[in-house]
């Protein structure tokens, strides 16, 4: 499973570098606002590459820990380990190249409850404990996600990360939004001062879980405030696109097909 997703990244990263342009994929055909569309660049190139190369090592040094004994058909751990191991795979590719933030929020989703069972995985009473604060401080950090992403459709009627930017202004209701959704994303990736839920749960979790958790899952929320940031609401954040936002006129609502230049591979 490793293996496919290192060959998917080094394809998704070829033709990014080959065409000199993201890569979109709608699915199904619906176009945004409508429908989900996927897209990567080269951070996200560079990201799925990265994952699959700490996931491999990981996964080499973990056969030892998490090996079937023999005899035996199926063993609780390893079976845990290693679904849960595939999940986190496909959560943080789902992460790396979803186009809207609400398929952000399900890979999210699926990011924690695949990583929560991680800590946990030896059922001792400290590490039960490790794993529910860990859950706990992520389903609030989702939560404010999720509220930020609600004002963002009031007041855009759309969660498309390339139609946002087109839209956002830095209007009081976007700011508020940008606050939400950074705080909870902030939670998830254990940014002081809200990193109170990761020294338990990595000192908890097994040698191999702990590097996942550490390595990689944390970086999934912080990959998302960087879009966040940086792509879906630029005239927030960068001064220069605030002052340019502020001299319109009039908020201007492009329509979906202007704000979708790229030429879009078909679902």
């Amino acid at each position: 499973m490793v293996a496919a997703g290192f060959a998917l990244a080094v394809a998704v990263a070829a033709r990014v570098l080959a065409d000199g342009a993201p890569l979109v994929y709608v699915l199904g055909n619906w176009r945004p606002p409508l429908g989900v569309a996927l897209r990567a660049d080269g951070l996200t190139a560079v990201m799925m590459l990265v994952t699959t190369v700490v996931l491999f090592f990981v996964a080499l040094f973990a056969r030892a820990d998490f090996a079937t004994p023999a005899g035996t058909r199926d063993a609780r751990a390893p079976l845990v380990f290693w679904t849960m191991l595939i999940a986190i795979l496909a959560a943080l590719n789902v992460c790396f190249l979803a186009g809207d933030l609400f398929t952000l929020y399900v890979a999210l989703e699926l990011l924690t409850f695949a990583a929560v069972p991680l800590v946990a995985l030896d059922g001792r009473a400290e590490t039960l404990r490790a794993a529910l604060r860990y859950l706990l401080f992520a389903l609030g950090g989702s939560l404010l996600y999720l509220a930020g992403t609600a004002l963002l459709y009031g007041a855009y009627g759309t969660l498309d990360i390339a139609l946002l930017a087109a839209r956002a202004r830095p209007d009081a209701a976007t700011t508020v939004a940008a606050a939400l959704m950074t705080a909870g994303l902030l939670a998830k990736t254990a940014l002081f001062p809200l990193h109170l839920w990761l020294p338990p749960a990595h000192a908890g979790a097994p040698v191999a879980a702990s590097a996942v958790l550490s390595g990689l899952v944390v970086k999934g929320s912080y990959f998302i405030v960087l879009r966040l940031w940086l792509d879906a609401l630029p005239p927030v954040i960068t001064p220069a696109a605030r002052a340019s936002s502020s001299g319109r006129s009039a908020p201007r609502r492009p329509s979906s097909s202007a704000a979708w230049s790229p030429s879009p591979s078909r679902g």
